[in-house]
């Protein structure tokens, strides 16, 4: 039939008659009709291969959570069309959801071989790295994509975020959003226009920044949260967040801690409240640290049962005991409280916690020279934060490592471990921690040279 359909489409109008002659009319007609199915079918499947078509695919995969899918979509996206600022993002975006932020930049990286002059494909690059905290590389090739393609409002906002959340560069970023805002005004694209209005409209004006430098205690940034949550001042809350980064990762701890026991004791109402303020203080720090840290916390104690939660509170008395053993010299009590606790947050599943305990772990067992025992302990700690990519812990275990490998003797082991940790301590801009790092990695290279 196909071979038929397919000589159909060859007939010349006047040679209709003799056709007639040997066919029925009617017979005919059903062909033909056919034969216009067969382009029009072939038309369809052409329409489908469009970059929008295939994106809009890709956009369903994804919100259906089918990230594997998703991914082979954008990348034809951008294949059929290199210029589809979309596409790369959807790519970035699927790896990020499979837990491999770093698949994008290696895939990105490829295409920027092969075309470092296309101004989406620098995007894209910028997009990956951002997604794996690489800011000031990120930056570099939003600031390339802008030099390639001026009129890219969607660099322009990106590079403005960087500003904004990351370097905290307020003058910069107000720049870099306007011109996001004008440029996307004039190419209609409306997505990237909302997000730069709402955030140049979240920058703080130089009023506002006056307080952002005081330092709180822990006590009195709680107090200070509670008392603007209270008065539903919803900007003085975003200031004061904006401000403390420290303090709101250990006032959410904070707030969980007391919902734990509230929840343990029966009280109910309070365990709400306390998770209420958690919430809101993980909805604030969110946006202002581009960071989902609180997130994973917060989402942990909601995925606890009561029972699960008893046995939160009572590994951490396992924890708080330990450390009053220990200082009060009784290291024998303060190790069993310690294995103790490590055991049930990892039979509770909470990686972050079992981590803390193996860390204190190490320290007494480091304290009382037993190093063998000590990097037993560390190394289950790191594997702990790797699992919930915590990278200032991993820092302190890798730096800690490095201290008992030393004190072991083993000079070049310490070297490496030290090493590491200070490259995490530079990619976290910690430069107190970083100093120490430099300070023993250049001590344990003078003790090799003696």
């Amino acid at each position: 039939m196909q071979a038929v359909l397919t000589s159909l489409g060859y007939y010349n109008f006047k040679d209709i008659s003799l056709v007639m002659g040997k066919i029925s009319k009617y017979f005919f007609l059903f062909l033909l009709s056919l034969a216009a199915l067969n382009f029009l079918y072939r038309d369809s499947l052409h329409a489908e291969e469009t970059p929008k078509a295939v994106f809009q695919e890709a956009e369903a995969l994804f919100n259906k959570k089918k990230y594997s899918e998703a991914l082979s979509l954008y990348e034809k996206v951008v294949s059929l069309d290199p210029s589809h600022t979309k596409g790369y993002r959807g790519i970035a975006r699927c790896y990020s959801e499979l837990g491999d932020p770093q698949g994008a930049v290696i895939y990105m990286e490829s295409l920027f071989l092969e075309n470092p002059e296309n101004a989406e494909v620098c995007y894209g690059l910028g997009y990956s790295l951002y997604n794996t905290k690489k800011y000031d590389d990120a930056r570099n090739y939003f600031e390339k994509a802008i030099k390639l393609k001026p009129d890219m409002a969607s660099a322009w906002n990106n590079c403005a975020a960087i500003y904004h959340f990351i370097t905290r560069d307020y003058k910069k970023a107000r720049k870099y959003y306007k011109k996001a805002i004008e440029i996307s005004k004039q190419t209609g694209d409306d997505g990237v226009l909302e997000i730069a209005r709402k955030n140049m409209a979240n920058l703080p004006t130089s009023e506002e920044l006056k307080p952002l430098k005081e330092k709180l205690t822990l006590e009195e940034f709680i107090n200070n949260f509670i008392s603007r949550v209270d008065e539903n001042n919803d900007k003085a809350v975003r200031l004061l967040v904006l401000g403390q980064k420290e303090n709101c990762e250990q006032a959410l701890d904070w707030f969980l801690e007391q919902a734990m026991r509230s929840c343990v004791e029966g009280k109910k109402e309070d365990e709400k409240t306390k998770v209420d303020l958690a919430t809101l203080l993980e909805k604030h720090y969110r946006p202002s640290f581009q960071s989902d840290f609180l997130q994973s916390k917060l989402d942990l104690y909601n995925s606890l049962d009561d029972e699960q939660k008893k046995k939160t509170v009572e590994a951490e008395e396992l924890l708080k005991e330990g450390i009053q053993m220990e200082q009060k010299g009784s290291h024998e009590k303060a190790l069993n409280s310690y294995k103790q606790s490590s055991e049930s947050f990892k039979q509770i599943g909470n990686k972050n916690r079992e981590g803390l305990a193996l860390v204190y772990l190490g320290d007494l067992y480091r304290k009382m020279k037993k190093y063998a025992l000590a990097r037993d302990a560390y190394s289950n700690a790191l594997t702990c934060f790797i699992g919930t990519r915590d990278e200032e812990q991993k820092a302190l275990v890798l730096s800690s490592l490095g201290i008992t490998y030393y004190l072991s003797g083993e000079h070049t082991d310490a070297l490496d471990f030290l090493k590491r940790s200070l490259k995490i301590y530079r990619f976290l801009k910690d430069e107190e921690s970083e100093k120490k790092v430099q300070k023993n990695i250049e001590l344990i290279k003078a003790r090799m040279k003696q």
